[in-house]
């Protein structure tokens, strides 16, 4: 059966013996702040010229103060030609996310709520797709802001962004 999943199936290949296309980036330590501007937190990516990206990042966050929310965002390189992201960010155990929509125009931030306690980790998501022009300049940015300043927020270590490039 391996042989068969890592060589030419009729149809079908799986060349390069089934590599994962993937680049991981993982936060080894925990990103702090207590800031409302969004700050980034190290988790990114530096798109190259004329290339397209899919991208997804998974982050566990906590708040120093339940009522205050930690404000999942990502901010854009320069120089794209389109592209469009979604986060999606836990207040709940067991209510519907809220959410923040939006494209390369400007940066995303999740609104402000609150997270249900101060112990334990809660789950963002952000997924996205960029296409990059001609001469794309910086990165494409996990950030993280607090709602409230002065109370610290925080994605904990462990928390990751991939991407990988799309033909």
């Amino acid at each position: 059966i391996e042989a068969k999943l890592v060589g030419v199936i009729g149809s079908h290949s799986h060349a390069g013996g089934g590599g994962d296309p993937w680049t991981y980036q993982r936060l080894t330590s925990d990103f702090t702040t207590p800031n409302t501007a969004a700050q980034d937190t190290g988790l990114a990516f530096t798109p190259l010229a004329n290339t397209r990206y899919e991208f997804e990042a998974f982050l566990m966050l906590r708040t120093a103060t339940a009522a205050v929310n930690p404000r999942a965002g990502l901010a854009w390189a320069t120089g794209m030609t389109d592209g469009v992201a979604m986060i999606e960010e836990a207040q709940t155990a067991t209510a519907v996310p809220i959410c923040a929509n939006g494209n390369v125009n400007a940066a995303l931030l999740i609104a402000v709520g609150g997270l249900p306690n101060t112990t334990q980790s809660w789950p963002a998501r952000i997924h996205g797709y960029v296409m990059a022009g001609a001469t794309p300049s910086g990165s494409v940015r996990v950030q993280l802001a607090s709602e409230t300043s002065g109370t610290t927020v925080r994605v904990v270590a462990g928390s990751w962004i991939r991407y990988r490039t799309v033909p």
